[in-house]
């Protein structure tokens, strides 16, 4: 079963995505460069054969949506995921995010009611960097050293209550251990928290081999379905060997 394309008006742009069901209740959002939804296409529809449908739509400046990056912000990137929310999802929610679109997904646990907060290799921002848009200026706030650290994604997600997977790279030259690490920590009242670290895995090829990518998909589907470990708000250090 293929996904079904949809259209949606947002500003002056025609956002463009697809679901595999109308009204399901997960949503895939791909990360920033050149990422689109289709780098996705894989992970979806394996969770769809496992009765698990999504939708998934490429951001300003990304895929079919195409159009000036540099008409984006973070802020406008919250904004557009929770317009294909409402478009094409129901609640509650599973939130399944990259990179950028990680710090996206834990601002949209705000609007929305959501069970289940997937991040794969995800960043946080400053405040400050929230109404930039995309460009040099956008660059030099979030380059700057330890700007990460005073994100509210971690106030946030100390008020989280759902099951959250963190899905990380073993060796990432974009995305602070630190990082990971706090936004973990934050989620002290989340009803499950998992930290799952790839082994021999990058920021860009999170999952190198095969095993990695089933392990990974498994976890997903484990958290989804609420089966919790008897430590399930401890850190799980899962290594594919």
């Amino acid at each position: 079963m293929n996904p079904v394309p949809f259209q949606l008006p947002f500003g002056k742009y025609v956002l463009k995505g697809d679901s595999y069901k109308s009204g399901c209740e997960t949503i895939v959002l791909h990360g920033a460069g050149n990422s689109s939804r289709t780098r996705f296409s894989r992970l979806r529809e394996s969770l769809n054969d496992r009765g698990m449908p999504s939708s998934s739509v490429d951001l300003i400046g990304h895929g079919e949506t195409g159009g000036n990056i540099l008409d984006s912000t973070l802020h406008l990137r919250t904004e557009q995921a929770a317009a294909v929310i409402r478009h094409t999802c129901l609640e509650p929610l599973t939130l399944i995010a990259a990179s950028m679109s990680g710090y996206t997904a834990i601002k949209l646990t705000e609007i929305f009611s959501v069970s289940n907060l997937i991040l794969l290799v995800p960043a946080v921002y400053t405040p400050r960097a929230y109404d930039l848009g995309f460009g040099p200026e956008f660059s030099r706030t979030i380059r700057t050293p330890g700007s990460w650290n005073d994100s509210d994604a971690f106030s946030i997600m100390s008020e989280f209550n759902g099951n959250l997977l963190i899905i990380a790279a073993e060796v990432d030259d974009v995305i602070p251990a630190q990082v990971i690490e706090r936004i973990h920590a934050s989620a002290d009242n989340a009803s499950s928290r998992h930290l799952h670290i790839v082994p021999n895995s990058t920021h860009s090829e999170l999952f190198p081999r095969e095993q990695d990518f089933l392990l990974a998909l498994n976890r997903i589907i484990k958290v989804c379905r609420n089966r919790r470990d008897n430590n399930a708000n401890s850190v799980g250090l899962a290594a594919c060997r």
